[in-house]
């Protein structure tokens, strides 16, 4: 695994994306992981993105939606982990799409900026870091990327807007008002 000093942080636009997965396929993930978060709402970069991947990954490469996998229901979320985990035994590299369901949601009226680290959140992670292969966790919402993420993570890619006047206007935000999940709060 990676030690804390060599936690990379790239914009999706940066050169060095395409050296670094380059640098990821030659990895040895023996006894270790491997986690990248992409992070940020510009999905057309994303998409961009995500077609760099499959190209150098290509079969070796396992899609997971995480809307299958997670639930408001804690037990129900860990045993789908559990088979997730179960079913991608012969793969090396997986991308799980929509990281955003790992996200709780605010029940009240809140100024809070900050997340907290669900307990879907902390058990997936938990197994990712058991096993030997290579992750990326889409993430729509760059906030989405909790402390406890990011003391997993190796890398974040960042997926921002361009710097114009249009790009600020979509990236506006009002004491965390601007969370999203498609998560229901549990009365």
């Amino acid at each position: 695994m990676a030690s804390k000093e060599s936690f990379q942080t790239f914009k999706h636009s940066d050169k060095e994306t395409d050296t670094f997965l380059k640098d990821v396929k030659e990895m040895n993930v023996d006894s270790s992981y491997y986690l990248t978060l992409l992070a940020g709402a510009n999905n057309s970069a994303k998409d961009a993105f995500f077609k760099k991947v499959k190209q150098t990954f290509g079969d070796e490469l396992e899609v997971v939606d995480l809307r299958t996998v997670i639930s408001d229901i804690e037990e129900d979320s860990y045993e789908k982990i559990d088979e997730m985990i179960s079913f991608l035994a012969d793969k090396k590299y997986v991308w799980l799409n929509h990281g955003d369901e790992l996200d709780g949601v605010y029940t009240g009226f809140s100024s809070s900026v900050r997340r907290y680290a669900t307990p879907q959140e902390k058990y997936l992670l938990r197994k990712i870091t058991s096993t030997e292969k290579v992750y990326f966790i889409s993430l729509e919402d760059r906030h989405a990327v909790t402390n406890f993420m990011r003391r997993h993570a190796q890398a974040l890619i960042t997926f921002e807007y361009p710097s114009t006047f249009l790009g600020k206007l979509k990236q506006i935000t009002l004491n965390g008002s601007s969370f999203s999940s498609s998560r229901q709060a549990v009365s």
